[in-house]
């Protein structure tokens, strides 16, 4: 693959990931909330997801999900399901700001790990985002297809993992500030069910 077409594809992705959306918000809101170790162990996951979307695309699995509406519409289902659940126990939850020794008792660091990858992978926008993007930046001149997914895909990556986990460093900072803080602590709150219920919705939709 040319430099040129390497480097326009680094700042196109660039610009997107830096897009506030629901993943970016959510790496925030667990940094700010439990701290930088758990918004890391978030983007970690949601890197596996990536992964994962990425060897779908790469293997062609992705383009026969979506061409079957009734196995895309099953992905859709589940993923939906899945964030409204998620809402769900942040609604029933006291305190989103809680002390270090909650933070232990409440999940481990492969808990969010988990969390973030089953985010990323029953998530069908995902899967079609690589399915519009990428195809713009390949050319069967440029040799293997497949190559060239997956390098386009680990610039993608890691540009994801350095800007989120920046993201979590960064925001881990205001945590010690906002505890004691209550209206901050329900926006927090509804925050994040706002951002899981209009990503199942926009998912269904």
């Amino acid at each position: 693959m040319s430099s040129e077409v390497l480097l326009t594809f680094f700042v196109t992705s660039l610009v997107l990931i830096l897009t506030p959306g629901p993943d970016i918000l959510y790496v925030l809101s667990q940094s700010i909330t439990r701290g930088s170790k758990y918004g890391i162990a978030t983007t970690l996951g949601q890197i596996g997801g990536l992964m994962f979307h990425l060897a779908l695309f790469a293997f062609g699995v992705s383009g026969l999900i979506i061409g079957s509406d009734i196995v895309f519409t099953m992905v859709k289902m589940m993923g939906a399901a899945y964030l409204f659940w998620l809402s769900y126990k942040v609604y029933h939850t006291a305190d989103i700001l809680v002390s270090e020794d909650k933070k232990a008792a409440e999940k481990s660091f492969m808990g969010f790990v988990r969390q973030g990858l089953l985010m990323n992978v029953m998530n069908p926008k995902v899967m079609m985002f690589f399915l519009a993007l990428f195809p713009t930046f390949i050319s069967e001149n440029a040799g293997s297809v497949r190559t060239q997914v997956f390098t386009l895909g680990l610039v993608f990556i890691t540009q994801t993992l350095v800007v989120f986990t920046t993201v979590s460093i960064i925001a881990s900072q205001l945590t010690d500030v906002l505890q004691s803080n209550q209206t901050f602590n329900s926006f927090l709150k509804w925050m994040q069910i706002v951002v899981f219920t209009g990503l199942g919705i926009y998912i269904l939709l």
